[in-house]
């Protein structure tokens, strides 16, 4: 069945609201998931997008990377980036799924994501290995990660209360699997609950 941008972007809203409702006041995020949408936002969008997404943090302009910051503030922003960056055939959910691919690279700079990236060895395997002790030091408010392997190039990546909605989540595995030499990255998600979904990875290696 096929389903009209519109009705994508009512459901992306509709799911963001559902996930601020089931945030708490003590959740708390990084600062680098903050200032890698201030980057996206300024790059693609400038100031003056920018200047709008910043009122949805409390007054908050800089951010510094290992600082928390309330969660509700983040996806507050992150869901008025990605409204105002969708247009044509992109939905807003396409935007926050490219606002996760993006903030990657972000996360790849910091000393959490250069020490995984050297004990990866570049290979989407051991990324996903690493994937659970990263995230817990990036999301340490957030539930377990368990990642299941379904075969040489299929994993299964759970989480357990995340604080990140689901579509930013998708872009952000895509992006760590091609980092690694991932070829063919296909990305499936499905919400088991409140804050909770499972992401199915298949790719190919060349």
């Amino acid at each position: 069945m096929n389903v009209s941008i519109e009705e994508r972007t009512v459901l992306a809203e509709q799911e963001l609201a559902q996930h601020l409702a089931w945030l708490s006041p003590q959740d708390t995020l990084r600062g680098m998931f903050f200032r890698s949408v201030q980057e996206a936002l300024l790059a693609l969008r400038g100031e003056a997008a920018l200047e709008v997404c910043l009122e949805a943090c409390g007054g908050v302009r800089d951010f510094v990377d290992f600082f928390a910051y309330p969660a509700r503030d983040f996806v507050r922003m992150l869901g008025r980036a990605a409204t105002l960056m969708a247009e044509g055939d992109c939905s807003s959910e396409d935007m926050m799924r490219m606002l996760g691919y993006l903030g990657t690279a972000v996360f790849l700079k910091s000393p959490v994501g250069r020490a995984m990236d050297v004990l990866s060895s570049g290979t989407p395997r051991r990324v996903l290995e690493n994937l659970p002790m990263a995230y817990q030091v990036l999301t340490p408010m957030a539930g377990p990660l368990t990642v299941t392997w379904l075969s040489p190039t299929r994993a299964r990546v759970t989480f357990t209360r995340s604080l990140l909605p689901s579509a930013y989540l998708e872009g952000l595995l895509e992006a760590l699997l091609k980092k690694a030499g991932a070829r063919g990255v296909r990305v499936a998600c499905q919400r088991l609950g409140p804050l909770s979904s499972e992401h199915d990875l298949t790719w190919s290696v060349s």
